[in-house]
């Protein structure tokens, strides 16, 4: 316990050489004067429409989405140089008589990084939310229409994985499986085509989907039903429909003959349904009420386009939630310049960074359009795999950006934080702390520490 209270003293101490080190160079104080002017220049700059909704959407997406992509190259670059600069300068030859191990140096350095870019982060969602606090006030916007969260209800249906099997043994028996694809292919490729699966309501049908809410349905809280479509604005011209949401026996109708936009959304009051038991199972039909011969069909995607909204805490709670996903995205990205900069030189280390970002683009990119034809071509195999391996180390660091969700006014589950924050600052940095520390033993600190 001694030795592990020293080693973590040390951890801390190098930690606070480093931001001091930083601060010094004035490299932190140009990066808030940069982010100052992108919170303060962007919502300004880019036009909206005029809309609560336009304006909220500038403030989060692009000021916030630009400032942390700024955020991201800053983070890589700096790291790229903390231990290639020592190293070239030849000034990591006084650290190297002291009693640190290279695993603390590689700490220390990490945990600098991690603090300023947590003071940084939340710089910028602070500049955001108070715009957005000002603007909500200066306008008189409606806080529970544009400061507001939302959980999201999808409808319950079969994993893609069991869908995908489902849908093999159909096309198994009526012997329509591809002859010159196996059967683990042919299942990856349906799994995959079952998360992005369009669904066709033709005139005159009904569908139904089934919900479960995570909490019973307060009278006094409101439940709104979304539904969007893919089909174009041509096709929806002569398109009605009815739409009939039933829970405890209870239902209530909305008749739909707008249908100008891809998004039908509308909103029940909780005290319709049972007062005495909330519900929490709710059953969503919709009929397409269209005159076949002069409407057309609807297309959507039952998994994303169909969802029931409720009450999901507060939007600063929300806003909070984001941030740790983007503080954790850029702890993996300390973490990987600061391994390529114990190994290489500055120039180097940027440019295998640059080279390997590319590739975590590209390869997460590829596999979501590989087909059997390019898999089957031996020469093309190669870069399929290491394409497949790339998106399976990196998928849980590229996945969609929490800002989305905090713009629609929907909820960032707690689940993607801490599976962001296990993944993207402790066990894949650990990897790469270990990776580091390798070689900088190696390559300097040849004590053996």
């Amino acid at each position: 316990m001694k030795d592990l209270a020293q080693s973590i003293r040390r951890v801390l101490a190098i930690a606070m050489l480093a931001v001091r080190a930083a601060l010094r160079t004035k490299t932190v104080f140009v990066l808030f004067e940069l982010l100052g002017v992108c919170v303060l220049l962007l919502p300004s700059v880019i036009k909206s429409d005029g809309t609560a909704e336009g304006s909220c959407q500038i403030l989060l997406m692009y000021t916030i989405g630009f400032s942390f992509g700024l955020l991201c190259l800053s983070t890589l670059w700096a790291s790229c140089a903390l231990f290639a600069a020592e190293i070239d300068g030849l000034r990591i030859q006084l650290s190297a008589v002291k009693p640190v191990r290279a695993l603390e140096f590689w700490l220390g350095k990490w945990f600098a990084l991690l603090f300023l870019n947590a003071l940084l982060l939340a710089f910028v969602y602070t500049g955001v939310y108070a715009q957005l606090r000002w603007q909500a006030f200066k306008h008189r916007w409606q806080d529970e229409i544009t400061l507001a969260t939302r959980n999201v209800a999808r409808p319950r249906l079969p994993p893609p994985a069991q869908e995908a099997r489902e849908t093999y043994e159909w096309l198994k028996q009526r012997g329509e499986l591809p002859k010159d694809m196996s059967e683990r292919a042919i299942i990856r490729t349906l799994t995959e085509r079952a998360k992005d699966r369009y669904d066709v309501i033709n005139p005159g049908e009904t569908v139904q989907w089934d919900f479960a809410l995570d909490r019973p349905l307060q009278t006094n809280e409101t439940l709104t039903v979304r539904i969007r479509f893919d089909t174009a604005y041509s096709a929806r011209a002569e398109v009605t429909g009815l739409c009939r949401l039933t829970a405890g026996g209870q239902s209530i109708e909305e008749p739909l003959n707008d249908f100008s936009l891809n998004e039908i959304v509308f909103d029940v009051p909780g005290e319709a349904f049972n007062r005495a038991r909330p519900p929490t199972a709710f059953t969503l039909s919709f009929q397409h009420t269209g005159d076949p011969a002069q409407s057309s069909a609807l297309m959507l995607r039952f998994r994303q386009d169909v969802a029931l909204l409720t009450r999901g805490g507060t939007f600063e709670a929300n806003l909070l939630r984001s941030a740790l996903i983007q503080w954790s995205v850029l702890s993996l990205l300390a973490a990987f310049g600061l391994t390529l900069s114990a190994g290489f030189s500055l120039p180097v280390a940027v440019f295998t960074a640059t080279v390997l970002l590319m590739l975590v683009m590209v390869g997460n990119s590829v596999v979501k359009v590989i087909s059997q034809e390019d898999e089957d071509v031996w020469m093309n195999r190669p870069g399929i795999w290491i394409s497949r391996g790339v998106s399976a180390m990196t998928q849980h660091a590229m996945r969609d950006g929490p800002l989305e969700a905090v713009t629609r006014r929907e909820r960032v589950e707690p689940n993607a934080v801490s599976t962001a924050l296990l993944w993207n600052t402790v066990l894949t940095p650990a990897l790469l702390a270990l990776l580091g520390a390798h070689i900088l033993r190696n390559r300097e600190l040849a004590s053996g520490n």
